[in-house]
C-alpha cells in the first residue's frame, strides 16, 4: 500500500440493470448493445465480469472488501462478496447504495463507487489511486477524465468524448469520463444528485447538446422544489438559476474547446455539493484527475467491447 494512504478505502460496485435501456448510439444497431445485468455475463474462463473485477480490486490491495449492489437472484451464485439486494432503475440502485454506505461506513467517510462493467487491471487500479487520487485525498468528490484519442480506444472508439484544457495555458485534449469515483456522500445534495445521474444515464448515448437540453428541461421542477426547501430553511433560493447557468456555461465553453478541467470541477461542485462545502479542501472540493488509463473509460456496453476484454484473459 502507498505510504501516503493510511487505510484501504471502502468500495461499492454497482451491478444493477436499468429496465429501460438507453438509446442506441448513432451508427450502431440494437443487437450490438449488451442488455440486462452486464456484470453477470460469463467470461470464457468461467468467471462472470463482475467477479473478475472484484478479484482485481482485491489484488490491488487499495480497497476494503468490496460490496456489490444489485439483484441477489442474479449474483448469489456468481460472487463471494456481500450483496445489497435491489431491483429497479439507477435511482433505486443509488438509493440502496446510500443506505448501505450510511449503515456500514457513514456518509462522511470517503467511499469508492464503480460500475460492474469495467475491467482495469490490479496494477492500473494501484497506479490510479497512487498517482491520481492520493494527492487529492481531501477532496469531497474525486473522479477522473481519461485523456485519449478515439483511435486508442479500440472497440470503445464510439463512446462520447469531450475536449477540455488541462489548464488555461494548455491546448484542449480529447477526454472520456472515467467510471470510478471516491466521494464523501454526506457532502452531496443526494436527492438532486440521484435525479441528475438518473437523467444523465437515460440520455447517455445522445449527442451532448441533446442530452443537456433534456436534462435541464426535466430538472426545472426539481430545482424549484429544492429552492422552496432552501427558502423554508432560511437559505437563499439560488439553485433554479445557478445550476442551469453553470451547466449551460460549461457546455458552451466545452463546445468552443475553451473549457478547462477546473471549469468542469466548478460546475459539478455548484450542482452537486451543499453550498457550505464549496470552499472545503482548500477551495477545490471537487477534483477530476486527468489519467491515460484507458480501462477506466472503457465500460463494456457492446458485444465487441465484451469480446475485446474476453480475449485478454484473466487479470489482463
Amino acid at each position: 500500500m502507498s505510504k501516503g494512504m493510511s487505510s484501504r478505502i471502502p468500495i461499492v460496485v454497482l451491478g444493477g440493470s436499468d429496465p429501460r435501456p438507453g438509446s442506441v448510439p448513432a451508427g450502431m444497431s440494437a443487437d450490438q448493445m449488451l442488455t440486462g445485468c452486464k456484470g453477470a455475463r460469463m467470461l470464457p474462463w468461467g468467471r462472470c465480469l463482475v467477479a473478475e473485477l472484484l478479484d482485481r480490486i482485491r489484488r490491488s490491495d487499495r480497497f476494503r472488501e468490496p460490496l456489490l449492489v444489485g439483484p441477489q437472484r442474479v449474483y448469489a451464485d456468481l460472487v463471494d462478496v456481500p450483496i445489497v439486494d435491489v431491483e429497479g432503475d439507477l435511482a433505486a440502485t443509488l438509493e440502496q447504495l446510500i443506505e448501505a454506505v450510511r449503515s456500514r461506513y457513514g456518509l462522511e467517510a470517503p467511499v469508492a463507487v464503480t460500475s460492474s462493467d469495467i475491467l482495469p487491471t490490479a496494477d492500473e487500479l494501484c497506479r490510479l489511486l497512487d498517482e491520481s487520487y492520493e494527492p487529492h485525498q481531501e477532496a469531497l468528490f474525486w473522479g477522473q477524465l481519461v485523456a485519449a484519442e478515439a483511435a486508442a480506444m479500440g472497440a470503445s472508439t464510439w463512446k462520447p468524448s469531450y475536449y477540455f484544457r488541462p489548464d488555461k495555458n494548455s491546448a484542449p485534449q480529447n477526454m472520456y469520463p472515467g467510471h470510478l469515483v471516491i466521494a464523501r456522500l454526506g457532502t452531496l445534495r443526494l436527492g438532486l444528485t440521484i435525479h441528475f445521474l438518473r437523467l444523465a444515464y437515460r440520455y447517455r448515448n445522445r449527442e451532448l447538446h441533446q442530452r443537456l437540453v433534456r436534462i435541464v428541461a426535466r430538472s426545472v421542477g426539481r430545482l424549484i422544489w429544492e429552492d422552496l426547501k432552501n427558502l423554508a430553511a432560511g437559505q437563499l433560493p439560488t439553485l433554479t438559476i445557478s445550476v442551469p447557468y453553470y451547466a449551460l456555461s460549461a457546455f458552451f465553453q466545452c463546445r468552443r474547446r475553451q473549457a478547462t478541467v477546473a471549469d468542469f470541477e466548478h460546475a459539478v461542485a455548484k450542482g452537486f455539493l451543499h453550498r457550505r462545502y464549496l470552499t472545503a479542501a482548500h477551495g477545490r472540493p471537487v477534483v477530476f484527475s486527468v489519467t491515460p488509463i484507458l480501462a477506466l473509460a472503457q465500460d463494456i456496453d457492446t458485444q465487441a467491447e465484451f469480446a475485446a476484454f474476453a480475449a485478454r484473459g484473466p487479470g489482463g
